[in-house]
């Protein structure tokens, strides 16, 4: 666990013909690499973070890490050598949280995003824009008898001015058609044709695992928390399901663009049911997917599958996915004092206490541990409490369990150090802060908000770390987690010396939680999460150096290269100049 802890252009890359400097017998008894990479400034992030200059890969592993010297003993008549002219490695990044849906959102929309771009917030005037469109397009609205429903996501309130959500927003624009928006995460608002059309008023009770919104006369603002009412959902016609072949091709091309960011392992975050799994070891073994999925699946899956799955260290499955709240935003994240600007209202439980802890006591024994959905002080304190009962009940070794916080962005002070006696993985996304600054201290007040996204005490105290993205709700990009990582501030470089600044992680805590992090968290951290011999040979080209790169242009690099189990997955095209 040592290794989690805080311690002290265009494609350059070419193959050259490398003359062989020591005799073939040498190089027998040296092991003869399949490919062998010399001239790098290469960051291992092993135990001491170490460099080298070169490295060589056989059979899907790293044999040799060090000097271009030293990696000559391993270059052979039939070594392809690649020279890497002076460009930086490091090693495969992860992505620790992330719903596996990548061609869906980018490639083929179903539902339009009001959203001019993932992380980039639409204003009032910009939702209203898209509205119209669909009403005179017929883009977003949804087949059916009149009058039509228009079907949007992607709206979030605490960026505009004033930041509240009213139904009178859609009306302006649409007093005719039921409109209904998600929330970028875990919300839903609507307007009153659509209240109209489902009997919500006032008296309307709250549905089960959400909350309906009142204003200060007791009239429904059109805003839902967490889940909306069923009596609505269920009269929004839906789409046509995705074929398998949809399905197949949109996972295949949405992890080829995870794999040119730089992306090696994704671990996917929506607890994926059996078929599916089905589905992607057939892409495995046809070899349609390169990059290595670890999958949190739901406990039906885990009880049909029976055991954890390892396919040939290139799909794992070994953890179950389950919520104990909402988010922050919506103010579904479950709270032990009421929210400071919804007075009475303390978030949302999904799952009790004892349902997780008899959950997790289950899993354990089979091999599955429990990755839970934790954002609100009181939605971590349950999961946390559940951990240790189910850890009590059957004597498994915290290393084991290695159960994970997902999210883990709201603790109390007392709740922290049981992070690292129970060995519990903080699961975080970095990018979450630079959204959530927008509204969190006033969700939460000054005080809470001491124990809210705190990265660097995590670390300090020795709780293991892993970062990712949370896509489709923020960009999947891994080099905006490190920039967010490190900077605490937006792409835009706000706010000034970045939000909570004392709790920013330096570049090498950063690339270790994005790296060994990732690995750690799915067990794996003896052959992933570091360029050393005998590991995974996952790697990442970049054209700039990622220590001394101007901070504030960490967001901006885009990958040369990418490498998993020895075999180039992505090369990034050569600019044509006129």
């Amino acid at each position: 666990m040592n290794t989690l802890r805080r311690s002290s252009g265009v494609f350059a890359v070419s193959l050259v013909l490398v003359p062989l400097l020591m005799a073939p017998t040498a190089v027998c008894r040296a092991q003869e690499a399949d490919r062998a990479y010399l001239n790098g400034n290469i960051y291992t992030v092993d135990e001491g973070f170490s460099t080298a200059s070169a490295l060589a890969v056989r059979d899907g592993r790293f044999i040799y890490v060090g000097d271009d010297a030293g990696v000559q003993a391993h270059i052979g008549p039939t070594t392809l050598v690649f020279d890497l002219q002076g460009q930086t490695v490091i090693p495969g990044l992860h992505d620790a949280h992330v719903h596996i849906r990548y061609g869906e959102r980018e490639l083929y929309p179903r539902t339009p995003d009001i959203r001019t771009g993932l992380g980039e917030w639409a204003s009032v005037e910009r939702m209203q824009e898209v509205i119209r469109h669909a009403l005179a397009t017929g883009e977003g609205m949804r087949p059916g008898p009149e009058p039509r429903w228009v079907v949007l996501r992607g709206w979030m309130s605490d960026v505009w001015d004033p930041p509240v959500f009213r139904k009178e927003l859609i009306d302006a624009v649409a007093p005719d058609n039921p409109v209904f928006i998600s929330r970028y995460t875990h919300g839903s608002g609507a307007n009153s044709k659509a209240l109209e059309l489902a009997g919500i008023t006032r008296d309307t009770p709250d549905p089960p695992g959400g909350h309906i919104k009142k204003d200060e006369n007791g009239e429904p603002t059109g805003e839902f928390v967490e889940r909306a009412p069923p009596q609505l959902t269920r009269l929004i016609p839906g789409l046509p399901p995705l074929t398998d072949y949809e399905r197949s091709r949109n996972l295949v091309e949405g992890t080829q663009l995870a794999v040119a960011s730089g992306l090696t392992t994704i671990h996917g975050a929506s607890g994926t049911g059996y078929a599916e799994v089905q589905r992607r070891i057939k892409l495995y073994e046809v070899g349609l997917l390169r990059i290595r999925i670890n999958e949190m699946v739901n406990e039906s899956a885990a009880r049909r599958l029976g055991e954890p799955l390892n396919l040939d260290n290139k799909y794992f499955v070994q953890s179950v996915k389950a919520f104990a709240d909402g988010a922050l935003g919506s103010r579904g994240a479950l709270m032990l004092e009421e929210y400071s600007d919804y007075p009475g209202y303390f978030g949302e439980a999904v799952m009790s206490e004892d349902a997780l802890a008899q959950l997790g006591t289950e899993l354990l024994p089979m091999g599955f541990n429990l990755r839970v959905h934790c954002i609100g002080d009181g939605g971590n304190h349950v999961a946390i409490n559940a951990f240790e009962r189910a850890l009590e009940a059957t004597g498994i070794d915290v290393n084991d369990a290695r159960f994970a916080l997902e999210h883990a962005q709201m603790f109390t002070p007392e709740d922290l150090p049981r992070l690292v006696e129970l060995g519990i993985v903080a699961s975080m996304q970095p990018l979450h802060a630079t959204e959530d600054m927008n509204f969190a201290e006033a969700r939460i007040g000054p005080e809470r908000l001491k124990y809210a996204y705190n990265w660097s005490d995590l670390l300090d105290l020795g709780v293991p770390f892993a970062t990712g993205t949370d896509y489709s709700v923020s960009p999947y990009n891994p080099f905006y987690t490190l920039h967010a990582a490190v900077t605490r501030q937006d792409r835009n470089n706000n706010p000034p010396g970045g939000w909570i600044p004392e709790q920013v992680l330096t570049r090498e805590e950063a690339l270790r939680a994005a790296t060994m992090g990732g690995a750690y968290a799915m067990h794996a951290e003896d052959i992933l999460g570091s360029i050393e011999v005998g590991k995974l040979a996952d790697f990442v080209v970049i054209p700039v150096d990622y220590m001394t790169v101007p901070a504030e242009d960490i967001w901006k690099i885009e990958p040369d290269m990418t490498v998993i189990g020895g075999e180039v997955v992505y090369t990034r095209p050569v600019q044509e100049t006129s």
